[in-house]
């Protein structure tokens, strides 16, 4: 491949990857949320759903935000009764728990958000995803090894 082409094919696959990200936040934007606080609603509702709650603590280190950020956010669910907060064996630390209301709540966007990144895998075959989920981790590991190195 020509350095012109895969220039350009670098240059889509940031834009491309701007796109994919903006449509996260328009989508947060319309159920009310903020980018962050529709990741950390989607991490709790998993979390809910395996019954392996996290810390606020866990957020941080899986999420890479800073804690005073996932406080704020987590706190503000807590207000609006979304999250309870239970002791954990660090009584510093509490598992974060979706409450009957939050967990209805977290249902209708979380729901509709997995249900069109799942349609959005129908327009690819096995044979595609598989390529394309090896090639990104292959990039996240590349990406992390220089960043780490410089």
């Amino acid at each position: 491949m020509e350095k012109a082409t895969l220039d350009e094919a670098r240059t889509k696959f940031k834009e491309t990857w701007y796109r994919i990200d903006n449509m996260f936040n328009l989508y947060a934007k319309k159920k009310g949320l903020n980018f962050t606080s529709l990741i950390i609603l989607e991490f709790i509702y998993d979390s809910h759903d395996s019954k392996m709650l996290y810390t606020q603590k866990d957020l941080c280190d899986k999420l890479f935000l800073p804690k005073q950020l996932v406080n704020s956010i987590v706190t503000s669910f807590w207000e609006q009764g979304f999250v309870e907060l239970k002791e954990a064996k660090d009584r510093r630390n509490k598992k974060i728990s979706l409450t009957e209301k939050g967990k209805e709540y977290a249902d209708e966007i979380i729901r509709a958000l997995d249900a069109a990144e799942n349609k959005t895998w129908d327009y690819f075959d096995d044979e595609e995803i598989i390529a394309f989920v090896s090639s990104m981790e292959k990039y996240e590991k590349a990406f992390e090894e220089v960043i780490n190195n410089m």
